[in-house]
Order: structure tokens, then sequence, then C-alpha cells
């Protein structure tokens, strides 16, 4: 990243972790929405990474394109639902998987894979997200994250359109440092989201294994 040429970048740093970062863009966002001098400029403020709902749209191509290779290998046969195990940390490329089977994608469980910063899988288990513990520094630093931006989305779409509820949840989230989701809502995620973590040495052992007996 310090080495780009582009003229019109600059690069920055932060002491912290992922989701000090994410909450440093979001309070940007929130301070100048509206600012005057921006909008004389002509100029928006947005982000590249799955803080923008845009970047779920090349996402969902991934599904599609898996399922078409399943059904051209004779894996699989149309129309058959096909479970996809997604590695997990801000929930964007999941719930990129749950839109395409709102699309018509023969989908069945999508299988949130964690690792020891496990806080999606406390979550889908008990119906209650708690960012209040420790925070682990893996071997997968993608998923290391604490606070899952794309989940509140979910949490909107599966209560159907309650947006009352998902900001108490989130103001929850960030003046207590937890929410509980309603057990009925909490019902119909399981139906289709089942969650699982693994630590650095038993995903380690798994690429070994997979190497080993695969190529």
């Amino acid at each position: 990243m310090v080495t780009q040429e582009g003229q019109n970048v600059t690069v920055c740093a932060v002491r912290g972790n992922f989701d000090d970062c994410q909450t440093g863009v979001k309070r940007a966002f929130a301070a100048l929405a509206g600012d005057e001098e921006l909008r004389a400029r002509g100029q928006e403020l947005t982000s590249a990474n799955s803080i923008n709902i845009g970047r779920l749209a090349p996402q969902l191509v991934y599904y599609f394109l898996a399922y078409a290779r399943l059904v051209e290998s004779g894996r699989i046969r149309p129309g058959e639902a096909v479970d996809y195990v997604v590695p997990t940390g801000n929930f964007g490329d999941i719930l990129a998987g749950w839109m395409a089977k709102r699309l018509g994608l023969p989908v069945g469980k999508l299988v949130c894979a964690s690792n020891a910063n496990r806080v999606l899988t406390d979550f889908f288990r008990s119906g209650v997200y708690d960012r209040r513990r420790d925070f682990y520094r893996t071997d997968s630093p993608s998923m290391d994250i604490l606070v899952s931006s794309n989940l509140e989305r979910l949490l909107f779409y599966v209560s159907g359109g309650d947006a009352d509820l998902v900001r108490r949840c989130m103001d929850s989230l960030s003046k207590e440092g937890f929410y509980r989701f309603p057990d009925a809502l909490m019902d119909r995620l399981r139906a289709e989201f089942a969650a699982y973590c693994c630590t650095d040495a038993e995903g380690a052992d798994e690429i070994g294994r997979l190497w080993r007996e695969e190529g």
C-alpha cells in the first residue's frame, strides 16, 4: 500500500484493528452527511469495502458461477439445493449468498465460518450479539472482526424492514456492547444459516489434510 504510485491516492495508517478503522469511516460519513462544502464541489463519500452495499453485486456472481460449474460437472442436477460454506468477517459475501437465494438460486444452508473471533457463531447459536470480548489477531485477518456491518442489513431484511427494531439493536450494540435479537426472528435466521468456528491450529490441520488427500 505504501509503494503505490497513484497521484490521487493517499495512504493512512490507523493504530488499531479492523473494527477501529470501520468505526472511524462510519463516523466520518455520518459527520459529513449533508456537508455543504462537499455538495458545492459535487462530491460524495463512499467506501470500497463491504460497508458499500454495491460490493455485494459482484459477490452474487460467485454463487451462480459455482452452481453452474457443479451442474456442468454432473455433481448435482439442475434445481438441486447446494449448501455454501463462507468464511465470514464483515458478513458481506455470505449476505450476497442470501440475496442469490432470493433471486432464485437453489441455496440450501449458508454456513457462516468464523475463526477465534467467533462473535457471529455465538450470535446464531444464542440470539445475542456481544462484542464485549477479547479481539484476536489470527492467521485469517480478514475475519478478525467483532462488529459485522452487513449483519445489520440481514436483520433489516429478515425483520420485514423493521428499521426501528434494527436501530434499537445497533444503538444497544454501540452503547452497551450487545443486543438480543427476537427469538421468532432468530428462528427464521437459523432456518437458512448455520454457524461454526475453528482455531488457527484446526484450520492449519484441515489445510494440511486437504493438501495431502486432494493435492
